[in-house]
């Protein structure tokens, strides 16, 4: 998934100790060959999301909180009727343009231009609005899109590269609103960016392919106000470069929920999932793990102009079969190889005006790592949106991350030496700022403008063999002007 303008082999630092330029190692999911690889794995998941139980929910992947690049992969218009029999089509290209300081999450920006091109299509059954009777017995959504994205920079580590990225999201639901009612979905991921802002090292992007597939059963007493969910996922995480070999994974989700309507506007709910995570890749420095998550919760309107949440629980990331010190996989605390502690959050949502909605919040959760064997983040947040003037709409949202890692895997993972003055554990502070207006002129054309910033503050860093120290600290600048035809 990604092509430079002139090819290289792997440089590294010189072995004198004279400072050269850094490693760098092309090892991208896509030079043009790779690429087409990609585009013909996209027609596969879209397959496979076609066949009855192997289709999909239309979200960003469901662990990790970041998204390097803001906005929808789908936004619908009116769409085209199939057939006669309750299909709609709903396709849509969507262009930007415009600036990216750090394509790398490099401690050293590589300044560049990008121009991103995005051609996506959706599939689905009419929403009930729009049929002449109730809601049908089966619905089912099935989408597609695949982004071409073009890099601008003088920076060697850059230069002209071309990725390309692709998505497949399928659903499928029956008998929704009934007493006994069945989901099942999948999601298909091609990509350049890295998971949870995490990367091998910052001359290169993190390539992986994700597949995500799942069912989800709910149970209605007489249509009554309690509902009990079961729901299980398979996914896989498989990490194209060989530096993150290691970190490839497999994961096995079960959940167990139930919820009572206590009043119109107040819900109560009690959680529990539970996971296996696995590791197929070879000499993997990471342990499985089995993380269990107990959690209680509720929602409620308190007045019509102020909602609330809060949910509290447990959760533990249960690593076993952890190495002995001597095996020199992980370094640091090894009696902090698993997070055994609060997991929750709680949020306000304000409605003081009709089309403006602004929410504020924390939240606590522990993710898989590649660093190490978990990270933990303490989020604080605000979101505001705001509908000014007929189609024309600003977004502005604020999140911070105080994020801790738990036992490091070893340096030499990443083919470093040494972790920066020696040190053995990790802790971040991530701010990000991003704003967005957006303009419907017509139904199916939407354009507008996005501008966000993300500042990765840490004293924590890496030493290659050469001697040569590389800062985990970032700062990522990214403005985009689009246009979205979407009908």
């Amino acid at each position: 998934m990604g092509k430079r303008s002139e090819s290289a082999p792997c440089e590294r630092g010189s072995t004198d100790g004279t400072a050269t330029r850094p490693r760098r190692c092309v090892r991208h999911l896509g030079r043009w060959a790779l690429g087409r690889w990609a585009l013909a794995s996209l027609l596969i998941g879209l397959a496979f999301s076609s066949l009855p139980g192997r289709v999909a929910q239309a979200q960003y992947v469901p662990y990790g909180p970041f998204e390097v690049y803001p906005g929808q992969v789908f936004r619908e218009g009116p769409g085209f009727r199939v057939f006669r029999d309750g299909l709609v089509l709903h396709p849509g290209i969507a262009a930007e343009l415009g600036y990216d300081s750090n394509p790398l999450l490099a401690s050293k920006s590589a300044h560049s231009g990008v121009f991103r091109l995005r051609a996506h299509v959706d599939l689905a059954t009419l929403p009930p609005q729009r049929l002449d009777s109730g809601v049908p017995t089966l619905e089912f959504r099935l989408g597609a899109a695949i982004e071409y994205r073009q890099y601008f920079s003088t920076d060697y580590r850059v230069g002209n590269m071309a990725q390309v990225n692709a998505q497949s999201d399928a659903e499928l639901s029956l008998f929704r609103g009934r007493p006994l009612s069945l989901r099942a979905y999948n999601q298909f991921l091609v990509t350049n960016d890295a998971r949870n802002l995490e990367i091998a090292n910052n001359q290169t992007f993190a390539p992986r392919i994700f597949d995500r597939l799942g069912i989800l059963g709910t149970y209605r007493p007489r249509n009554g106000p309690l509902e009990i969910g079961l729901g299980e996922s398979f996914r896989v995480d498989h990490f194209v470069q060989s530096e993150l070999e290691r970190s490839r994974a497999l994961s096995n989700d079960i959940q167990l929920y139930g919820q009572l309507r206590v009043l119109p506007e107040t819900l109560v709910r009690l959680d529990v999932r539970s996971s296996y995570v696995s590791f197929y890749g070879s000499g993997s420095p990471l342990p499985p793990s089995a993380p269990l998550r107990i959690i209680a919760g509720a929602q409620s309107m308190l007045w019509r102009w102020l909602g609330a949440s809060l949910y509290l629980g447990y959760g533990n990331s249960l690593h076993h079969n952890v190495p002995p010190p001597g095996m020199a996989q992980l370094v640091g605390n090894l009696g902090a190889t698993n997070y055994s502690g609060f997991v929750g959050g709680l949020e306000a949502r304000l409605h003081l005006l009709s089309r403006m909605r602004l929410s504020a919040g924390y939240a606590r959760d522990f993710f898989d790592s590649i660093y190490a064997t978990f990270f933990v983040d303490d989020r604080v947040y605000v979101h505001y949106e705001h509908g000014l003037w007929r189609s024309l709409s600003a977004r502005v949202n604020f999140d911070t991350y105080f994020r801790q890692y738990g036992t490091l895997v070893a340096p030499p993972t990443f083919g470093y030496r040494a972790y920066r003055n020696g040190v053995t554990t990790r802790g971040d502070v991530l701010i990000s700022l991003s704003a967005e207006a957006t303009f419907r002129p017509f139904s199916f054309l939407e354009v507008g403008a996005s501008y966000s910033v993300l500042d990765n503050e840490t004293d924590f860093g890496f030493v290659d063999g050469t001697g040569i120290r590389n800062d985990a600290a970032f700062a990522k600048h990214v403005l985009l002007f689009k246009a979205d035809l979407a009908y």
